[in-house]
């Protein structure tokens, strides 16, 4: 809210004084400045405010530090050398083992970072608002005049319904992004392989009730093919299990939802797979839809190699 108030007041003066008919237009004074300044600094505050907050809504505290009693024991040259791949059309699993977890061995990366999103919008918020706010002062100095421009009037309706659509849109964003709070996902073992067992362990954090929360472990066959001039890209999901389900449950600010569970990894199914054409991959959906609000689902990619008896690809 305080950006918002800065950005409308800040743009506010700078019009109002240029509009300004008087000789002092030229030589603005020190209480001039002065509010330019402190509306600056509105701007400013808040904007960093926004920003910081989106960006550690992803990072717990017991995340941070878990990071913190780790950093010393990595190896960073060893993690730079390539290792021994036995399998070489299964991607490496480097960048989902490398971050520990809290109560389980380690914590799975998330494959969705929606933040460009709460960028767009903020960008496309301050820009309207600035440009409604222009007009509006123009407007309003000309009724003021006793000098209505109708055209310019009319041409601002327009302009402030898409503003409050930005504004909207932006506090919407904003809400995805701070309301629902982290999603850790944390796995027993790494990578996974048919006919074994698995533990996993999930917090939610935030400030909402859900009717109902999933985890659910998914298998997606993804085919890239030229059609005509054309390459398309087609994804389907081949396997789906639910491996966790919660129902009516409550999360309050700073006690996060905790739960544990174990999966069974079925025989015969086909690994994780990769070339320049055909794709295998597995993750995890975290899903929880709010009493109000938008809906939540989040994706934690996982792999799966061959079975270790019979070791096919």
């Amino acid at each position: 809210m305080l950006f918002l108030l800065g950005a409308v007041a800040l743009t506010t003066v700078i019009v109002s004084q240029i509009l300004n008919p008087t000789p002092e237009v030229l030589r603005p004074g020190f209480g001039f400045w002065l509010m330019v300044v402190v509306m600056a600094s509105f701007v400013l505050l808040g904007g960093g405010g926004v920003m910081l907050t989106a960006f550690q809504a992803g990072a717990s505290i017991e995340r941070r530090s878990a990071l913190v009693r780790q950093a010393a024991g990595i190896d960073l040259i060893s993690e730079a050398l390539p290792s021994s791949q036995q399998h070489p059309n299964i991607p490496r699993d480097a960048d989902l083992t490398n971050s520990p977890g809290v109560t389980l061995v380690f914590r799975l990366p998330t494959a969705q970072m929606p933040v460009w999103r709460l960028t767009l919008a903020t960008l496309v918020f301050l820009l309207l608002t600035a440009v409604t706010s222009v007009v509006c002062v123009i407007v309003v100095n000309h009724h003021l005049a006793q000098t209505p421009d109708w055209f310019l009037t009319l041409f601002a309706v327009p302009l402030v319904i898409a503003n409050f659509w930005a504004v909207k849109y932006f506090f919407t964003e904003l809400g995805v992004h701070t309301r629902h709070g982290p999603t850790c996902f944390e796995i027993s073992h790494h990578p996974l392989r048919p006919n074994s067992e698995c533990e996993i362990f999930v917090s939610q954090a935030g400030r909402f009730s859900l009717p109902a929360f999933t985890v659910a472990l998914v298998c997606e066959e993804e085919a890239t093919y030229s059609q005509g001039t054309d390459i398309r890209t087609e994804t389907r999901v081949v396997y789906e299990t639910e491996v966790l389900r919660q129902e009516d449950i409550r999360i309050e600010a700073g006690t996060p939802f905790e739960a544990h569970s174990r999966l069974s990894i079925p025989g015969g199914v086909m690994h994780s797979f990769q070339s320049g054409h055909n794709a295998v991959r597995w993750k995890f959906v975290v899903r929880g839809t709010p009493v109000s609000g938008p809906s939540m689902a989040r994706t934690f990619p996982v792999l799966v190699y061959p079975d270790n008896q019979n070791g096919q690809e």
